[in-house]
C-alpha cells in the first residue's frame, strides 16, 4: 500500500520533472488547460517541495527514470527491505527538517514579538503560550473555562494592519463553543467577560506553516486578534 502511495506521488510529479529537465522555463512550456492539468501540477509541485524541504540529496534524473519505469509497467529495481528502509530514512530526514524549521520560525517570531513589545509597553507576554496581549478594557465578569460556549466579537488582522476577518458590526455577535483555532480558544480563557483584548498570536497557534490563502494569510505568520468577550453561556 505504501508503495502505491509513493509512486502515485511520483507519477503526479512527472510533469514538473520532465519540464524542469527539458527547458529553462517550466511555466513557458507547460500549459494547464484542464482541472486535471492544474491538479497534476499542484500535486507534483507539492511533492517536489517536500523533497526540497527534507534536505536529502537526491538525483532528479533517477527519480524521473523510476517514474517512467513504473508507469511502463516494470518491476521495482530494489527489494522490499531496501525499499522500506529508504522510505523510513526519507521520512525521518523530512521530520527532522520540519522540526528544525518549526524551531527557527518559533525563535524568529518570539524575537519579533519581543521587539514589538519594546515599542509598546502595553504589550505583555503570556509565558505559558507565547502569545502577547494588550488590555483595551478589563471586564468584571467571570473568566471563561475551556470548551465553554461564549458570546464574543473579533477582528483578525496581520501585523501590518491588514484585516482578514471581522465579526464586529456586520456579522453581529457570534455564539460559538471555544473549540476554535487553538490560539483564539486559548486567548478567550485569559479574559473576563466584559473584557476587550488584543492578542498577538504566533503561527504555531494560528494558521501554521501553510497559512490560509483564502484569507490572504501567508504561512508562518503572526496574526493579531482583537476580541471582545461579552458573556460565558450556560449549556
Amino acid at each position: 500500500m505504501r508503495r502505491n502511495k509513493v509512486f502515485l506521488g511520483l507519477s503526479l510529479a512527472v510533469t514538473l520533472l520532465l519540464s524542469a529537465t527539458s527547458c529553462n522555463s517550466q511555466e513557458s512550456k507547460v500549459e494547464l488547460k484542464t482541472a486535471s492539468d492544474t491538479m497534476s501540477w499542484v500535486l507534483g509541485e507539492n511533492f517536489a517541495r517536500g523533497i526540497m524541504e527534507s534536505n536529502v540529496e537526491l538525483n532528479k534524473m533517477v527519480i524521473l527514470k523510476a517514474v517512467e519505469s513504473i508507469l511502463d509497467g516494470n518491476e521495482s529495481m530494489v527489494d522490499n527491505k531496501t525499499y522500506q528502509e529508504c522510505l523510513d530514512n526519507f521520512s525521518a530526514a523530512l521530520y527532522v527538517a520540519q522540526q528544525q524549521k518549526a524551531q527557527e520560525v518559533y525563535t524568529k517570531q518570539l524575537q519579533q514579538l519581543q521587539e514589538m513589545a519594546k515599542g509598546d509597553p502595553q504589550m505583555k507576554p503570556d509565558e505559558r503560550s507565547g502569545i502577547y496581549y494588550k488590555v483595551v478594557k478589563e471586564g468584571k465578569g467571570p473568566k471563561a473555562p475551556e470548551n465553554m460556549r461564549v458570546r464574543f466579537n473579533y477582528e483578525g488582522r496581520l501585523v501590518d494592519g491588514t484585516v482578514f476577518d471581522n465579526s464586529f458590526g456586520s456579522n453581529g455577535i457570534i455564539n460559538l463553543p471555544m473549540n476554535l483555532m487553538k490560539g483564539v480558544g486559548y486567548a478567550l480563557t485569559m479574559m473576563n467577560a466584559g473584557s476587550r483584548y488584543i492578542f498577538y498570536i504566533p503561527s504555531y497557534l494560528a494558521f501554521g506553516q501553510n497559512g490560509d490563502a483564502s484569507l490572504g494569510i501567508p504561512g508562518d505568520t503572526i496574526v493579531v486578534y482583537e476580541i471582545e468577550l461579552y458573556e460565558i453561556l450556560k449549556d
